[in-house]
């Protein structure tokens, strides 16, 4: 077996017991445990195959679909709960609002909507992390293949050189992973490529990894191909780029908007609610404005962010 493979470790195994794990780390596998001895195995058949499966193994997440639809319920169950205590306790012990129960039915709701929204969320931001990383490392990967392919390097010796780099830790977690389905699996080249590709979250890999897969089988001008595809790549890389720099005058208009206007008209309207002495749902003006001044606005504020944040991700 080439050395090349010794530090290559499956990407689905646990972590080695020389290697010290975090505390947090052991609390999270300690908590995954639990969940799935109390409703994991209720899914296990179901699980296996599924498109959630898919999606974990694009997002790189290595549990199991069955283990994270038990997570997933578990942990909706207790955020339920514990909305609902803390909706009790603030608006019937401390506010005393006549209609106490709506909010705990409301928050309730919310707090398992919310939990239930940031599990899938959770997935697709780790899927388009991933995904970018690929893509922004994918033009490079292809211009050091290049080079080296150029040198009559063996296609098996190709990749296991790229396993062994330094840098670029996502396009080199994936030749890793090549290199473990052919060394420690025992698959062939073309196998190990077309398989990896098929739990990559990016397409232009997938095509890349396929094309490889295929001119491996067919035989090809490696270097001619892998230079084409990386100027390609770099090109589109461009066009991305300036498309985001358009969408962020669509995210300024956005935010002026919806958040500015927005927290301003409910402040009015706040202040309308205090001259006249009513209430808006059970809330007077002080309650309303706090709750806009602590709730609302960092919510809107945090939206904001994220979707800025996820653009110039993609863009990157």
């Amino acid at each position: 077996m080439s050395t090349a493979a010794e530090p290559v470790a499956s990407p689905g195994h646990a972590t080695p017991p020389s290697e010290a794990k975090p505390p947090g780390r052991d609390f999270t596998s300690r908590y995954r445990s639990l969940c799935y001895r109390l409703a994991g195995h209720r899914f296990e058949s179901d699980a296996e195959g599924s498109v959630l499966q898919e999606r974990l193994k694009r997002a790189g997440i290595t549990v199991p679909a069955a283990v994270h639809t038990a997570l997933t319920l578990i942990t909706t169950l207790i955020a339920t709960g514990a909305m609902a205590a803390i909706a009790f306790l603030l608006f019937y012990g401390v506010l005393h609002t006549a209609n106490w129960y709506v909010y705990v039915l409301a928050l309730a709701a919310v707090g398992a909507v919310s939990v239930v929204a940031g599990f899938r969320f959770l997935i697709d931001t780790k899927i388009a992390n991933r995904k970018g990383e690929l893509e922004r490392e994918l033009p490079f990967t292809l211009s050091e293949l290049s080079v080296l392919a150029s040198t009559g390097t063996s296609p098996i010796r190709l990749v296991r050189r790229m396993a062994q780099r330094d840098h670029d830790p996502a396009m080199t977690g994936m030749f890793r992973e090549i290199v473990y389905r052919t060394d420690v699996q025992g698959k062939d080249l073309i196998t190990a490529l077309a398989e990896t590709a098929k739990g990559s979250p990016s397409t232009p890999v997938r095509d890349t990894l396929w094309d490889l897969a295929n001119m491996i089988h067919q035989g090809g001008n490696l270097d001619e191909y892998l230079r084409g595809k990386s100027d390609a790549i770099m090109a589109l890389k461009r066009l991305v780029q300036k498309e985001f720099i358009e969408r962020l005058s669509t995210f300024l208009d956005m935010y002026v908007s919806l958040v500015l206007v927005g927290v301003l008209m409910i402040a009015v309207g706040a202040f309308l609610l205090n001259a006249l002495g009513s209430t808006a749902a059970g809330l007077n003006a002080n309650e309303l404005l706090l709750l806009l001044t602590f709730g609302l606005v960092p919510v809107a504020v945090a939206m904001t962010i994220i979707m800025v944040s996820m653009a110039y991700a993609r863009a990157e």
